[in-house]
């Protein structure tokens, strides 16, 4: 009996590590083409999305989000784009996107070609939010390379028109940590996307179009 117990118990773990695997590889599959690592051999492109990252006290974007938000400036100052969208967390003491906007205007970007998404879940429903309320149907993203890859894949899942644009200017800091958790967040995304397709539960209020 212990013997049909351990033999189940590693079938289980077996399963579940090439269930892992195979999901993974199905994922990072999507994001072979449509990828530019220089500016100017980008399309012209209406719009960009910059997604979240923290932000340190007095409004102070970290070092991963302050890459992703230069390279918006620069595509933005090379007139490959029109309109930048920031999207992040919010609560009572915190706010991503406003201190996103704040470092973009002072990069000169003219606050009214900044889009806020103050609404910010995960990056599934950032996606379907720039689809769905924004109308886009085609766009540009921008991230460091360990998250683009599964944005990439969400985003050719919901049928537009992505290019993307690599932000890892530096070296940083959980670079380890972020690759591990990259992991578990791709297979987040096959089921949000392949299985249970959420609506995101979002308020148009929270969105600012100037």
């Amino acid at each position: 009996m212990l013997k049909k117990i351990y033999k189940l118990f590693l079938w289980i773990i077996v399963w579940l590590i090439l269930s892992i695997l195979i999901i993974n590889f199905y994922v990072l599959s999507f994001s072979k083409n449509w990828y530019f690592q220089k500016i100017e051999n980008l399309p012209e492109i209406e719009v960009w999305l910059v997604f979240w990252a923290s932000v340190k006290k007095n409004w102070i974007p970290s070092d991963i989000l302050k890459d992703r938000l230069q390279v918006a400036y620069e595509t933005y100052k090379a007139k490959k784009i029109k309109k930048i969208i920031v999207s992040g967390y919010t609560r009572k003491y915190y706010n991503e996107p406003e201190a996103m906007k704040k470092y973009l205007i002072k990069l000169w970007v003219k606050q009214k070609d900044i889009w806020t998404d103050y609404d910010w879940i995960d990056t599934y429903n950032s996606i379907y939010k720039a689809k769905k309320f924004f109308k886009l149907k085609k766009i540009v993203l921008f991230t460091q390379d360990f998250h683009l890859k599964r944005a990439l894949y969400i985003w050719k899942k919901l049928w537009l028109e992505i290019y993307w644009l690599e932000t890892n200017k530096n070296i940083y800091l959980n670079e380890k940590y972020n690759n591990f958790r990259e992991i578990w967040a791709r297979i987040k995304a096959f089921f949000e996307v392949e299985i249970l397709s959420p609506k995101p539960k979002y308020l148009e209020n929270k969105i600012e179009k100037i």
